[in-house]
Parts: structure tokens; sequence; C-alpha cells
């Protein structure tokens, strides 16, 4: 579909291409329930592990010399993923378990909006967002905060605030999927969920470097059987020893 006001929706992308791929790593049951259930999972973000995060509705502010809390501070959710395709970091921060399966699975800025767009289209333009992050000092971070004493009044004001993290966090590359919805919509963990076409959304799928390559053949098997997935689906090589052929020398004595 095309998104209405698309250029106010996509944040940050005005010198990047909204088709391009992003990525994001999950436990492999997650990614299996994604394609079971058709709904994709957006957590709040006042509950995320960085404490920066949402900074400016956790700070709330002062009007007219009295302070005052946002009462939607808990109201935004959502998704991270990457724009690193090769990055052993990623694998490393998000598939840290290696008890565990993780799965990563691969799509675009737009179709991500798309498809919380078309599950949200009323009002879809103040509450739904997608945006690659930036990545600023902390000292320009408060600047920004206290950029012009204007109060923030629409959900993309609130939606950029969002996409800023402090510059320890750069080698993420990161694209958020936001949405501002109602914090009664969300479970007692702080999860939302909405319906999406997961064969639409996702383009690939890549199991982590992790796994035993000697069955693989069985893994990749059992994953297109509990996804019907039709697209690529791969196992990481970035632990995998090299396929060069050994080095020719020649033997010192030949010299003479």
């Amino acid at each position: 579909m095309q998104i209405e006001g698309a250029a106010m929706n996509f944040l940050n992308f005005e010198n990047s291409n909204p088709d391009q791929h992003i990525y994001r790593i999950m436990p492999e049951d997650y990614v299996l329930d994604l394609f079971a259930s058709r709904r994709n999972v957006l957590s709040r973000i006042h509950n995320w592990k960085d404490k920066f995060e949402n900074f400016q509705l956790k700070l709330g502010g002062v009007l007219d010399g009295e302070a005052f809390n946002y009462a939607f501070a808990e109201d935004f959710v959502g998704q991270c993923w990457t724009r690193d395709a090769y990055s052993e970091a990623m694998w490393g921060i998000y598939a840290n378990d290696p008890a565990k399966r993780y799965l990563r699975i691969r799509s675009t800025p737009r179709k991500l909006l798309c498809a919380l767009v078309n599950a949200h289209p009323q009002a879809a333009q103040d509450r739904c967002f997608i945006g690659r992050v930036e990545y600023r000092s902390e000292a320009k971070l408060e600047a920004w905060l206290h950029r012009d004493g204007h109060l923030p009044l629409l959900g993309v004001e609130f939606a950029r605030s969002l996409l800023m993290k402090r510059r320890a966090f750069r080698h993420e590359r990161e694209v958020r999927l936001l949405y501002f919805g109602d914090v009664k919509e969300q479970d007692k963990g702080g999860l939302y969920r909405f319906q999406v076409d997961p064969h639409a959304m996702v383009t690939q799928i890549m199991a982590d470097p992790n796994r035993d390559r000697r069955e693989w053949t069985a893994d990749k098997k059992a994953i297109a059987e509990a996804t019907g997935f039709r697209g690529a689906i791969k196992r990481s090589k970035i632990y995998d020893p090299p396929e060069w052929q050994a080095p020719v020398y020649r033997s010192p004595q030949s010299e003479f």
C-alpha cells in the first residue's frame, strides 16, 4: 500500500532508502510464533534496559512554573532492528545463550511501516513511525531536550525523541518501529501485538552461527515446515573456518 504523508512517517531517512534491508535477531520460538499467530510484537519503551531511553517522556517538564508529567508516557511501544548485516557483535548480544536457538529475520523499513499502518489505518500519520536512530553525546542530547522551550504536541515530535541514543551504542546501527497507542492495549508485561502478514513482511530467515553444521539440513527443513516460509533460509557462517585451499610452499632446499 502507499502510505499517505510517508515523508513524516519515515524519520531520519532523508539520505537513506527505506527499501534497504534491515535485520532483527530473536529466539527461534519467537519467530515461529510470528508466523503461527501472524502477529508482530512491540514492547513498551518505558521498560527498555537503557535508562536514557524515553528521556523526554520520563522527565516531563515545567509549564508556567508548574512541573508536570506526560500522562501517556507508557503508551509508546517499539521494536529494534539493525542495518548491519554482518555484525558478530549483534549475534553476540542477541544470541548469547549457546543452549538456545536463534533466528535473524530480514525486512525493510517500508515493509514494517506498511504492516503497522495496515493494522492501524485510523490516524496512522500521528501514531505509526519508523526511524533511523541518531547517536549523540550526552551533552547534545540534553541540549536537544532544552532546544527551544516549545511544548511538543504531536506524536511525531515524541517519536523523534525515541530515535536518539548515546554514542556508546553506535555499533547497533539501529532502526526503530514505533507505535503511539494506549497502555491499555498492552499485556501485563508491556507487550503489544498486532496482526501482520509475516510472509509479506519477512524476506529472509537466517539461523544463528552456533548451530552444528552437520544438523543444518534437518534444522532448515524444520524451520521451513514450522513457518511455511518459501524464501531463503540460511545459517550464519560468521564462526565457520575459511574454505580456502592450503598455501603451497617451496622447500628451502629447492633454492640451492
